[in-house]
């Protein structure tokens, strides 16, 4: 998927300004990539969708996923490779590479980065999740922004839940991220809609910042049910699918799902994830052998397609896998993750008082429970009515339609005022990812009015 750093249309002076609405031209995507799937899969969502609505278009994403090869870049992307990380624990990461020193990791990152933009000048850049990136690697990227591109609008694209309330207020301040969201990033794009988690009111963001957030919907990749693949990939029969998003976790919901499509005598055809590890898989596989009747796979390059020919649906909580669910109106039980962040606890809830989903907590005799629950889900409702599904369309227009004043004239203080003046700390300076705590017991105790 890499590509070399030759980017067409990069020519003259650095850092010279274009009106703010010039058009957009040049768009850099940067994915931190640091745990699981599922950013990896919702920028090339975003690129693919961009590059199909708007040919013309030169995309650059910048990934450190350690499996990006697994899936297929869209025509026209050119993927930027970063050494690999692996988060291990709160605010610390440990390189793929077990031979290499994880702060030479950081700094090579780093300047790969700012190579990029000082090469590539992008009209957009469009930073996934994480403000100031992995362990502040984003911060001298920024600096560069402001010498050698300063007419790049820099946005900041945010899943609709990133943790429960108290959690991102904390860590935000500790962390300085609440100064640079106000002097660095021109636009907040949530990934959700604001009926479902109004994030502004949610995480306390300040007037000055929360007049910059846009609401898309939700990034769906559609809202009916797609044919399966070409060739009979799919079983034909009616089918239990079991996924767990990267597979780093969720084994137990797995195995779950297949002593439940065992109690129900249904096929079940079980996606681990290519980051589940050997071991995890063989005692899947054990399993499986044990059961029948089961189809236990590592990877789908088109996770949706599989849904949309399954009977029923049995995932964890992540944005993409429900987004997928939903899109194509399979009965879906989601049994989500409660540590280290409450995210999909918080979703699969919110989802579920729509009447979206049904969801089973973790725990024991999971398999007897999560029978009943498929036993007795309906099949989804119009989702139209209930969710806004219209995300990539909405995006779009978001990113290549700037609104006016922003821009390089527009910024409050500055890209390069803001690193200058310190007022993010690098040490202090990582995502919400892996603060371990107790999980509430209700929603409500997540959700201040």
């Amino acid at each position: 998927m890499t590509g070399p750093l030759s980017f067409a249309g990069a020519t003259g002076p650095a850092g010279a300004r274009t009106p703010a609405a010039a058009r957009v031209r040049k768009v850099m995507l940067y994915s931190h990539d640091t745990y699981g799937l599922g950013h990896l899969r919702r920028n090339l969502r975003i690129a693919g969708h961009l590059l199909a609505s708007a040919p013309e278009l030169q995309i650059v994403l910048v990934s450190g996923s350690s499996v990006a090869e697994y899936f297929p870049a869209p025509p026209g992307l050119t993927v930027v490779k970063l050494p690999s990380v692996r988060k291990v624990g709160a605010d610390q990461y440990r390189p793929v590479n077990a031979r290499l020193d994880i702060s030479l990791v950081r700094r090579t990152r780093t300047a790969i980065m700012v190579d990029a933009v000082r090469r590539f000048r992008p009209d957009v850049l469009l930073v996934d999740h994480s403000p100031a990136g992995m362990n502040g690697e984003l911060l001298d990227v920024f600096t560069a922004v402001h010498d050698h591109s300063p007419s790049t609008r820099v946005a900041l694209g945010l899943r609709d839940i990133l943790d429960d309330p108290d959690t991102v207020v904390r860590t935000w301040t500790e962390q300085g991220i609440y100064s640079l969201l106000a002097d660095v990033y021109d636009q907040i794009v949530v990934y959700g809609s604001r009926d479902v988690f109004d994030v502004g009111h949610h995480y306390r963001l300040p007037a000055t910042v929360a007049d910059r957030l846009v609401y898309t919907g939700y990034l769906a990749p559609g809202t009916t049910r797609p044919r399966p693949d070409a060739g009979g990939t799919e079983p034909t029969a009616p089918y239990l699918l079991a996924t767990a998003g990267g597979g780093g976790d969720g084994v137990a919901v797995l195995a779950g799902a297949m002593a439940a499509g065992a109690t129900l005598g249904m096929p079940t055809k079980v996606i681990t994830g290519p980051l589940i590890d050997d071991e995890a898989f063989d005692a899947l596989r054990a399993q499986a052998d044990r059961t029948g009747g089961v189809e236990l796979v590592k990877f789908h390059p088109q996770l949706h397609r599989a849904m949309a020919a399954a009977s029923a649906v049995i995932t964890m909580g992540g944005y993409n896998s429900l987004c997928e669910a939903i899109s194509v109106r399979v009965p879906t039980v989601v049994v989500p993750r409660s540590q280290p962040r409450l995210e999909q606890t918080i979703r699969a809830g919110l989802f579920a008082e729509r009447g979206l989903v049904a969801t089973v907590a973790a725990g024991p005799d999971l398999g007897a429970r999560l029978a009943r629950a498929v036993l007795h889900r309906a099949p989804a409702p119009p989702t139209e009515a209930l969710i806004d599904l219209g995300g990539l369309d909405r995006l779009r227009t978001a990113l290549l339609v700037p609104a006016p004043g922003r821009g390089a004239e527009g910024r409050p203080s500055g890209v390069g005022d803001h690193v200058a003046t310190g007022r993010v700390s690098v040490a202090r300076v990582a995502g919400t990812e892996g603060d371990e705590r107790p999980a509430p017991d209700r929603l409500a105790d997540r959700l201040p009015a």
